[in-house]
């Protein structure tokens, strides 16, 4: 099955992460495209795998309950209720559950084949690493994605 066979993938606007792979303070990406005498500005799409990426970033980088005015009160992940906890085993375990719990309601994960929270830096600091690798619905090999996550209170 090819890329362009996969409807439940989807499409969304494109998102550009600032920060790179810390996958926060995105914004819309334009392109600029010729248009008669003239160039004109449209928003950019995201398509197949870099929508679900884009789409579990997303989902895991919102707070479970933060979209409830909108109609959706079980998106996003608990892991932020975590904020202001020391970098230790019990907290990086309960971030471990809080994602596997967020991802258990995307639609295009087939499965989580590995999700692993460690400390960033040794000795831990605030910062911890949530490395997954996710089986696609209708893909052989899994998709792999790191999302940093600070504990640092705000």
């Amino acid at each position: 099955m090819s890329l362009a066979q996969r409807p439940i993938w989807g499409r969304d606007l494109r998102l550009d992460y600032r920060h790179g792979g810390f996958y926060e303070d995105a914004d819309l990406v334009n392109a600029e495209r010729s248009a008669g005498p003239g160039r004109v500005s449209d928003l950019t799409v995201a398509t197949e795998l870099d929508s679900v990426i884009q789409a579990v970033a997303n989902r895991l980088k919102t707070r479970k309950g933060e979209l409830a005015p909108l109609g959706h009160p079980d998106y996003g992940s608990r892991h932020h209720e975590l904020m202001g906890e020391p970098n230790v085993e019990r907290t990086r375990n309960l971030i471990k559950l809080y994602v596997l719990q967020a991802l258990k309601r995307e639609p295009r994960i087939e499965t989580v084949v590995r999700c692993d929270v460690t400390a960033a830096h040794t000795p831990p600091r605030e910062v911890v690493r949530i490395a997954l690798a996710l089986k696609l619905i209708g893909e052989q090999a899994p998709a792999n994605l790191v999302i940093p996550f600070s504990l640092e209170a705000s």
